[in-house]
């Protein structure tokens, strides 16, 4: 009857370590997958602020544009 118990314990021993080697790896690959999304994240706003300011520079020679056109037309 004591070998049943002690098979049984072993088991809960071993299933515990199992299981709690599982939890840490999950954990692991939680934070290396928040890493990679708060990486993209800042890329992303990186790639929006690039955006705006090649669409305000864009703007600013259209604008030169314009000028010029006006220059010529008062002459």
């Amino acid at each position: 009857m004591k070998e049943v118990k002690m098979q049984t314990n072993k088991n809960t021993l071993a299933d515990a370590m199992f299981d709690n080697a599982n939890m840490i790896n999950n954990v692991s690959r939680t934070g290396n997958l928040y890493g990679k999304l708060f990486a993209i994240k800042d890329m992303q706003i990186y790639l929006l602020k690039e955006e705006k300011k090649i669409e305000d520079e864009i703007e600013r020679c259209e604008g030169l544009e314009k000028l010029k056109e006006r220059k010529k037309w008062k002459k």
